[in-house]
């Protein structure tokens, strides 16, 4: 009996911390799956419908994070009830828990890592049955594979298209495909339409970036990089590798 209340005793207590505190709390997948089993508060998906519809947690609401009237609908959810917040990575959740807690809510959850980490926990979502699935730049893990276990440098940018951070990006990436044409093979990899290979990876979060030779890890970032830094990276590194060098 005991051991079977422990898990419920810690949550407690960590409610019951933050509520001291008066700040947003993040919670891991299992953590916020407590929380919303305990079906007192709101759950909201603050991602574009698109991205809601391909995927999203039972019984959660939508609020599009990137809608001009975001804040304000935000701000009609009330006051006396725990809100629980999520996104893909928990960016955006992260940023409306900002938002709530500076209007003065005070109960207020985050899911840390999104739902990417609600996945990788095997944790349940529903799909709508008119789901759109996006598939630009969609790869499997047998396609994965079989382009890094080539004999030349392969760099991979997962990327996802709500993420500004991968949009501010692109540009780059663009313009080093070109650059470096013949020397390193630059893939873009849309983690929304590449599921399984994301839990795969066990990625949680966007902008991700690797570069590969022959199956070996040479370099990975999660988040952006300057120009400057990767193309240096990319130099080393075909003096390394590349077949021409030897």
């Amino acid at each position: 009996m005991k051991m079977t209340m422990l898990p419920l005793l810690s949550f407690l207590f960590f409610l019951t911390t933050f509520a001291q505190n008066n700040k947003f709390t993040d919670l891991n997948a299992d953590q916020f799956n407590q929380g919303i089993a305990r079906n007192n508060g709101i759950l909201l998906d603050v991602r574009t419908e698109s991205e809601y519809n391909n995927g999203h947690i039972a019984h959660a609401g939508q609020l599009n994070y990137y809608a001009f009237d975001f804040n304000q609908k935000l701000l009609l959810l009330q006051k006396d009830l725990p809100i629980y917040l999520y996104c893909n990575t928990g960016y955006r959740s992260k940023k409306a828990a900002e938002i709530l807690t500076e209007n003065g809510y005070t109960h207020v959850f985050n899911l840390q890592h999104g739902i990417m980490e609600w996945n990788l926990q095997n944790l349940p979502i529903v799909i709508d049955p008119d789901a759109r699935p996006d598939l630009d730049n969609k790869m499997d893990m047998e396609q994965f594979s079989r382009l890094i276990h080539s004999d030349s440098l392969v760099f991979i940018d997962f990327y996802a298209p709500w993420c500004a951070p991968c949009r501010n990006m692109m540009p780059m990436m663009d313009s080093l495909t070109i650059e470096f044409k013949g020397r390193i093979t630059i893939v873009k990899v849309n983690a929304d339409a590449s599921k399984k290979l994301v839990k795969a990876l066990r990625l949680t979060e966007v902008p991700f970036l690797a570069l590969y030779y022959k199956g070996k890890v040479l370099y990975s970032k999660t988040g952006t990089i300057d120009p400057k830094e990767l193309t240096l990276i990319f130099l080393d590194n075909i003096r390394k590798y590349s077949t021409d060098s030897h």
